[in-house]
């Protein structure tokens, strides 16, 4: 699995400066900020993409907004995280991940637990009372991101921290075998992935639970998803212009359609629903991979290529860049 590290700096300040009470008074001596290689499971090639509409690679060319909540070791142990996320972000320049205001361990020598997603923006929202993050909607197009609950302290201080996807991801190919088959069918007028618009919130695990912990996704919705129309194969990306005209020949010669990412999926088809200006409405049945793992897998990425016969239309699902998968399937409907 490919990751993309940092270094977690935390940005120079005054100790007055911290929220934290416990970390108020320190000497010189006791100021010890915090600082961890982060790493992030990669969305895409690093040698092709860098950012994508918030779609994350090692050659990312714009800072990464983060946030964190953090839970310190009292006298009794853990009891909550702090009322609020505290802001982080990666300077691409840097490849540094730094907080603002700084953080710092525990003078005392107490540990320390954090836990961070991605993205940080407008319309994501963290709760202290329920220890919910709720992303909102589903665009398709923003790679949504947890870390792992993390420990450290003053005296063993945090050695790493990965990004996990929290989403699948589908690219999506079409072509025609012949030019009978492309004028049976015309051209693509849009294309949906049934009931994936969904909303996303995780559960933070208690400050109280074991390090290494991660937080729990949920899914709520059943709106159809609209691909993303962007070529995520040219440098610089480039938009899809739709209505679309179906390759001709082999699944060489097939055209980009689109991408998302959505929800993953254990058992059961993906259905895309596909509009054609002469073949009309056409619903496609995308089945799990069985092999090595069955599902849509979270951080794996699949590329689904249409084949557009002059009778069916037949899906080639093959796995890239996130988590490489193979002998994944070929259906006939």
């Amino acid at each position: 699995m490919k990751k993309i590290m940092f270094m977690l700096v935390a940005v120079a300040a005054m100790a007055s400066s911290c929220t934290q009470s416990d970390v108020i008074e320190l000497s010189s001596d006791d100021n010890v900020e915090i600082r961890v290689s982060a790493g992030i499971t990669s969305a895409v090639s690093p040698s092709t993409r860098a950012v994508v509409d918030g779609m994350i690679n090692s050659g990312f060319t714009t800072d990464l907004d983060v946030a964190f909540v953090r839970a310190d070791e009292g006298g009794t142990g853990y009891t909550t995280y702090g009322a609020t996320a505290l802001t982080g972000t990666v300077a691409h320049a840097a490849d540094a991940l730094s907080f603002a205001p700084a953080e710092y361990y525990l003078a005392s020598g107490k540990k320390t637990k954090l836990i961070g997603w991605y993205p940080r923006r407008t319309g994501v929202s963290y709760t202290q009372g329920t220890r919910v993050v709720d992303f909102g909607e589903i665009d398709g197009k923003t790679d949504l991101m947890a870390t792992a609950l993390q420990e450290g302290s003053k005296g063993a201080k945090f050695s790493s921290i990965t990004f996990n996807h929290l989403l699948t991801q589908f690219s999506i190919k079409v072509y025609a075998p012949d030019a009978a088959a492309q004028g049976l069918w015309g051209t693509v007028s849009s294309i949906k992935i049934a009931e994936k618009k969904q909303t996303c919130t995780i559960t933070l695990p208690a400050a109280t639970e074991a390090a290494n912990t991660a937080a729990a996704p949920a899914f709520t919705g059943n709106s159809d998803l609209d691909l993303v129309r962007t070529n995520l194969t040219t440098s610089p990306v480039s938009a899809i212009t739709y209505p679309l005209t179906l390759g001709v020949g082999t699944a060489t010669n097939a055209v980009q359609a689109g991408y998302a990412m959505f929800a993953p999926q254990a058992t059961g088809n993906v259905v895309l629903k596909i509009e054609l200006s002469v073949g009309g409405s056409q619903t496609v049945n995308v089945p799990v991979p069985t092999t090595p793992t069955t599902g849509f897998l979270h951080g794996s990425a699949y590329e689904i290529t249409l084949k557009f016969s002059s009778s069916a239309i037949t899906p080639t699902v093959s796995v890239v860049d996130w988590i490489p998968v193979t002998n994944t399937p070929e259906v006939e409907i």
